[in-house]
């Protein structure tokens, strides 16, 4: 049993010695991957790396491949080109009427009007007021107020029923870049002013739906799909979640997502749907077929009307950097019937703790390469690789319908891989065991200083040092009394000549006590100064140990400096005392001389 126990315990130290480099490896993998990823997340909070995980958005998608356009969809645009050849600007609301009723003897599914007509332009006015209250498939639009009273906002087209309008209003991101769509939202309240004209887009008592919400739901409604809202304010569309954007979706932050929001995906950059202009119309030059069951969006596609918008698609490219309003409209109708018809995901986001995991993992993975590898070249390497390997992920989740974050994982593998290389770099250079040398001197000498501060409160304290001041107080006490007594005879002289013996005795004990004390608290400070000197390890060390020991000794030797103050006051006190006696003793001595003389 013997033999077997003391193999057991061998093969168990072997084990510790052979998994404690793996054990100390680990842990520093570990405290750098979760101090870099939870110092990332909470600068994510912050906001910083929002512009980052945007470009990295906008980077994905410019990526990935076009769709073909929109068999679903026609644009019908008013160029500068049909501005030229009809000789008006702005359109007149005769112009508009006789478009509108072009297109619904093709038997279109549902119009949608991109084009203001809050206020009477040009001749043509009833005409058009009777076309859309007779109508019930054009859709028209109105602009919502942002709560000041310069801005109330613009009203629908005259005649047209309050169920047939929607906001052409979006929301769009720092820079001006269009990336997000309101389905539903409701007025903000006009401050400071209750002159403000009422009309549909500044009442706030009401919740409004989207023109392009509108066009996509009288569609569906084609097909037997109607909007439903679940219990927790979702919106379904037959079997399709359209799911509300948070505000630390993806690579937001805190993002301002009032209302009903949900992120673009884009069809295309170009060829969203066919699309033909105005004067087509007009002109009878359109085929039957583009317009009958099909969602026809009309609205400008010139530059000299304002309506267009900075996109994911602005970014390299020098012309055509705008998408026109009626255009992203339409990539968002494209959108909501691709989910509902085509099984096309929506954009799907991880939850928060998926993402600091997926955040940690990367970090941990950097942290663990750059240890494993010493050679500069192929640390660099690999970690060139890793971080095409990181956006790989990243993109491929993309083309799944996912957005994850990017910038901050690659962040990772940099920060953790940087912070295991510079720590080694440290501590091969000796700055590590100079600085762990230091503190570990300091926190000795204070431990040490503690210890001894400690012995002398034990002193003070026990039951010996109270006897030792007891028995001062009545050495005091008799010296008073033997001063105050002048003995008169041969006998009374030599009871005082033996108390004096007697208290000089007394004394003596005491301060042979005491120093006998002073020289045992002088030897454990010696063997303490010994023990922090073996433990520096080098020559230097132990110099530069000892001299600090030596000049941190002259604060706890202070402690039994007292003591020693105290012997040598005694040793005064014994002098002074002796003489006294050696006085009293001469003219006790004389006295008796003369008492013998008398008699």
């Amino acid at each position: 049993m013997n033999k077997i126990s003391h193999k057991i315990r061998s093969t168990a130290t072997q084990l510790s010695q052979l998994y404690k480099p793996s054990l100390a490896f680990a842990k520093s993998v570990l405290i750098t991957s979760a101090v870099v990823t939870i110092s990332l997340m909470g600068v994510r909070q912050l906001g910083i790396l929002e512009p980052l995980e945007l470009s990295a958005y906008d980077q994905m998608l410019r990526w990935r491949p076009d769709e073909k356009p929109d068999a679903r969809l026609l644009v019908v645009g008013i160029t500068e080109a049909d501005i030229q050849k009809m000789k008006q600007w702005p359109i007149s609301d005769r112009k508009i009427a006789e478009i509108l009723q072009k297109l619904e003897k093709m038997q279109p599914a549902v119009i949608g009007l991109d084009v203001l007509r809050d206020v009477p332009l040009g001749d043509g006015r009833e005409e058009l007021s009777k076309v859309l209250q007779k109508s019930d498939k054009i859709i028209g639009v109105c602009l919502v107020t942002d709560g000041n009273p310069d801005s109330p906002g613009s009203p629908p087209p005259p005649g047209i029923s309050e169920n047939r309008v929607g906001f052409a209003d979006f929301g769009v991101d720092p820079g001006g870049i269009l990336r997000r769509a309101l389905l539903f939202m409701k007025p903000p309240i006009i401050e400071g002013n209750s002159t403000v004209e009422k009309h549909l887009c500044n009442d706030n008592s009401q919740v409004l739906a989207s023109f392009n919400l509108q066009l996509a739901l009288n569609y569906l409604q084609r097909q037997k799909i109607y909007p439903q809202l679940a219990p927790d304010q979702s919106l379904w569309l037959g079997k399709t979640q359209v799911k509300k954007l948070e505000s630390n979706d993806g690579g937001y932050s805190n993002a301002d997502v009032r209302g009903y929001q949900i992120l673009i995906n884009y069809r295309s950059r170009r060829n969203l749907a066919n699309q033909v202009r105005i004067t087509d119309i007009l002109e009878g030059k359109v085929d039957p077929n583009l317009v009958k069951d099909k969602i026809v969006l009309i609205g400008y596609t010139t530059e000299t009307v304002k309506d267009f918008f900075y996109t994911p698609y602005s970014g390299q490219r020098q012309n055509k950097q705008f998408m026109p309003g009626i255009v992203a409209h339409g990539q968002v109708v494209s959108q909501i019937l691709s989910a509902v018809l085509d099984n096309k995901p929506m954009f799907w986001f991880w939850p928060e703790w998926a993402e600091i995991l997926w955040l940690s993992g990367w970090s941990i993975v950097g942290a663990t390469v750059a240890s494993r590898m010493a050679h500069p070249a192929q640390l660099v390497g690999t970690f060139a690789a890793l971080l095409l390997v990181c956006g790989g992920c990243g993109f491929g989740i993309f083309l799944l319908g996912g957005w994850v974050p990017v910038a901050a994982p690659v962040l990772g593998l940099i920060l953790t891989g940087a912070s295991i290389v510079s720590a080694d770099r440290f501590n091969k250079a000796g700055y590590g065991k100079v600085i762990s040398d230091r503190v570990k001197q300091v926190f000795k000498i204070e431990i040490d200083q503690a210890q001894k501060e400690q012995q002398v409160a034990e002193i003070t304290e026990s039951d010996f040092f109270k006897e030792l001041q007891q028995k001062r107080d009545k050495l005091k006490v008799s010296k008073k009394q033997t001063s105050e007594q002048v003995p008169s005879g041969p006998q009374e002289i030599a009871a005082g000549v033996a108390d004096i013996t007697q208290a000089e005795s007394e004394p003596d004990e005491y301060l042979a006590q005491l120093q006998e004390k002073a020289k045992q608290q002088k030897q454990r400070a010696t063997v303490a100064k010994t023990v922090t000197a073996s433990e520096s390890g080098s020559k230097t060390d132990v110099n530069h140990t000892e001299n600090g020991a030596s000049s941190s000794e002259t604060k706890p030797d202070e402690g039994f400096s007292d003591l020693q103050a105290k012997a040598k006051q005694m040793r005064q006190r014994r002098a002074a005392e002796k003489k006294i006696k050696e006085e009293k003793i001469e003219s006790l001595t004389d006295k008796e001389d003369f008492v013998q003389k008398e008699d």
